[in-house]
């Protein structure tokens, strides 16, 4: 579980937030627990390119309507801003297939699944309120049970698709916010996790690709993608050796595109599982974007892997002072960095956002900066040592997906909420951001700008 101190209740380590014994990677725990929670929390296969159908004309985030015509078959529509194609409804679907003989079933079901397959599942269409959307999940092939396990369902196979008797075809039909970005599987037979045959979206993590839905308001992060045109940083490795933790681990450090032909000194961005971060992120991509539009200053980035995840990163006060007193003290003698805590900053995910947290409360004359992304707080989450010492010079910003109130049977929104509201009694200088997202990679990569943004933006903050 990791160690407990004085801040121990606070700075609680759970079982469930701890990441695969490989690479340090991000996610949920080896085991049993991998296999009951759909084969880990990172190993769900992302909901993809999503496909309106024609009863659909859409609302805003806001719950206002489109005017756009809704689209007949094979055509485009404007549907809250986003171009899609059609397949017809699947409520138009449904009623005649499951009422036809074999032959002409068989033809309904080869017509939506051929359409399926051109636009992507799950299909999307009209949702019942403003700001919600239908998504159809389809599944075809040799099973007798399908289930959906992913963001939806607390990560746990616990929804069963339809059959449609006579057919091979399995359909679930649920709806979410029109900005939801989630990721999912399909678990055949009890046994067989699979991705998603008619979704080619899918989202890295630790465990492999899951399947990706985008509902037709999310907007990408377009900083995460690598772009030619803009000059971009270096990469390079350097050994961190702990006295305090009696161990050896290779790290990367990310240098600015100005590092080598300047004399200036930097802030530093000191960041958690950071291989994951560089891999599955894209970290220095989000950087690049960032330094070139002039939206941060140049900056340096600290990527450390961890060695053993669960027990470092559960508020480990040995990892925390070795990360303080060691790491930071080498890293400002290699480089040329700047030496006030409001330079620095620590970023974590999931269990590395509770060691941020964690160092930052026990290092502020080191971190002016914390960052946590869907940080390990839970509902029961005692935060009575921070509600009881004094305020002390920090920054935060945290995020958290709405689907996360679920998470593996926890609740981990609950548990942000929570930290978020002490920090507001207490006037810390906080920016806070829930999105309709899960515990993913694909969500705490769109974030990364927004919290550096907060720390050191050089343009007006947009809220």
């Amino acid at each position: 579980m990791g160690h407990e101190t004085q801040h121990g209740n606070f700075f609680l380590a759970f079982r469930a937030l701890r990441g695969p014994a490989r690479r340090g990677g991000r996610g949920i725990s080896q085991g049993q627990l991998r296999k009951d929670s759909m084969k880990s929390r990172c190993a769900l296969p992302l909901l993809l390119p999503f496909a309106f159908a024609a009863a659909l004309s859409g609302h805003s985030r806001q719950g206002r309507e489109t005017k756009e015509p809704a689209a007949k078959e094979g055509k485009e529509a404007k549907v809250s801003s986003v171009k899609v194609l059609s397949c017809e409804a699947f409520d138009r679907f449904l009623e005649p297939a499951n009422a036809a003989g074999e032959p002409a079933k068989r033809a309904l079901v080869d017509d939506l699944v051929s359409c399926a397959g051109r636009l992507g599942t799950p299909l999307l269409e009209r949702g019942t309120k403003p700001g919600l959307g239908r998504a159809i999940f389809l599944y075809r092939g040799p099973a007798s049970k399908v289930m959906l396990s992913g963001d939806m369902t607390g990560l746990r196979p616990t929804e069963a698709l339809t059959p449609i008797a006579g057919t091979d075809l399995f359909y679930l039909v649920r709806e979410f916010e029109t900005d939801a970005r989630l990721d999912y599987k399909f678990v055949l037979n009890d046994k067989d996790w699979v991705l998603d045959p008619l979704n080619p979206r899918t989202m890295v993590s630790g465990f492999g690709p899951n399947s990706n839905v985008e509902m037709p308001e999310y907007v990408r992060p377009a900083e995460v993608e690598y772009d030619a045109r803009i000059p971009h940083g270096t990469l390079e490795d350097f050994t961190f050796t702990s006295k305090i933790l009696n161990n050896t681990r290779v790290a990367r450090v990310y240098l600015p595109p100005s590092y080598a032909q300047s004399e200036a000194r930097y802030r530093t961005l000191y960041v958690h599982d950071g291989t994951d971060y560089l891999n599955f992120a894209k970290i220095n991509n989000v950087v690049d974007s960032l330094i070139h539009k002039k939206e941060i200053p140049p900056i340096l980035v600290v990527m450390v892997p961890p060695i053993n995840r669960e027990q470092e990163y559960g508020n480990n006060p040995e990892f925390a002072r070795a990360f303080a007193t060691e790491l930071v003290p080498m890293i400002d003698r290699r480089y040329r960095t700047q030496a006030a805590p409001g330079s620095r900053a620590t970023l974590g995910a999931s269990l590395g956002g509770l060691i941020a947290v964690f160092i930052g409360q026990n290092y502020p004359q080191v971190f002016g900066n914390v960052a946590g992304q869907s940080s390990g707080f839970f509902a029961e989450t005692s935060l009575e040592p921070l509600r009881n010492a004094p305020k002390i010079n920090l920054v935060f910003h945290l995020d958290v997906g709405t689907y996360e109130a679920n998470f593996h049977g926890r609740n981990l929104l609950e548990g942000n909420r929570r930290l978020r509201d002490l920090l507001r009694e207490k006037n810390y200088r906080l920016q806070y951001k829930e999105v309709h997202e899960g515990h993913s990679w694909g969500s705490w990569r769109a974030r990364i700008a927004d919290a550096l943004r907060f720390f050191w933006g050089t343009l007006p903050m947009k809220y």
